[in-house]
């Protein structure tokens, strides 16, 4: 199975969940990552926690796309207990909500706390909580996915993590522009993190340009070193657009900026498979022109 795109309902805020799905089959994508507010939030149009789980699956299933992923504003660690308690308990009802409405996995963060506490004990501390939702993500079939963001944009402290949680059902929401963002390039991520990566998250930026955020391949966040990574370790999952126009209204609206995303993406997806092949076709042809030819049999 090929790479498939998506985007992110941060991108339109201002549409409803039919808009959604109808401007996804119209501009060529093949999935949708449903950002939520949680229930009663506000602000965002499609938040599938406004309508009943039926109305979203039936939306989704009509126009044959599909709903990727539910994204939360939930961490699964906190410093202070009540509040940890609490995200525990919200992130089981976005499992619960996401197998409802027919999303394979849920994005949450990984956690937040105060200054000047050791990191270690957190990622322990985190791992227990990761492994306690684990389970709740298995008996439901939703994975529940983490992505990288802040003080955990880096790969090495995932890796770590998901060793020791070692729970087929928890994965990761690979952000590259966050990975970027802290030094770290695409040649270092994917390789170490390999499979653990189950969703796929792009945007650029670029420095001094307005909000910084630019369409894709514009900026310095090293998209096709990302996808042409994915690639080689045969990631076959989704990719998603994301666009923050949620939070940054001034950005360009989504119809101007999500076709031409998916255009661009799929260029190079295009590209750097058309250039896999060929470089294997040579490979297998060198190996076959070198390969010892069988010995004549004596007498």
């Amino acid at each position: 199975m090929a790479i498939r795109l998506a985007f992110s309902t941060v991108a339109c805020p201002d549409w409803t969940i039919d808009k959604v799905v109808q401007q996804a089959a119209e501009m060529g994508y093949e999935g949708v990552e449903l950002r939520t507010l949680g229930p009663g939030g506000s602000g965002l149009a499609s938040d599938p926690m406004l309508s009943k789980p039926d109305t979203t699956r039936g939306a989704f299933e009509a126009q044959g796309i599909v709903p990727v992923c539910l994204s939360t504003s939930w961490s699964v660690y906190h410093d202070d207990p009540s509040v940890c308690q609490d995200a525990f308990w919200q992130i089981k009802h976005s499992l619960e909500w996401a197998a409802q409405i027919g999303c394979s996995c849920v994005r949450v963060f990984g956690y937040e706390v105060g200054l000047g506490l050791d990191r270690s004990k957190i990622i322990e501390r985190l791992a227990e909580r990761v492994s306690a939702l684990a389970d709740v993500a298995g008996s439901l079939g939703v994975q529940l996915l983490l992505e990288n963001t802040g003080p955990m944009a880096a790969s090495k402290p995932w890796w770590w993590l998901l060793n020791v949680v070692d729970h087929p059902m928890v994965g990761l929401c690979w952000n590259v522009a966050n990975a970027a963002a802290v030094g770290e390039s695409p040649s270092v991520s994917v390789p170490m993190l390999n499979s653990r990566i189950r969703l796929a998250k792009v945007k650029d930026t670029q420095v001094g340009q307005g909000s910084g955020f630019v369409p894709l391949g514009d900026g310095t966040v090293g998209i096709q070193s990302f996808l042409k990574r994915l690639l080689g370790v045969g990631y076959d999952g989704f990719v998603t657009v994301e666009w923050d126009r949620l939070w940054l209204a001034s950005l360009a609206s989504a119809q101007t900026y999500l076709p031409d995303a998916r255009q661009r993406l799929s260029g190079w997806l295009d590209t750097i498979s058309q250039a896999q092949e060929k470089g294997r076709a040579v490979a297998e042809k060198a190996a076959a022109k070198n390969a010892p030819k069988p010995r004549a049999k004596a007498g």
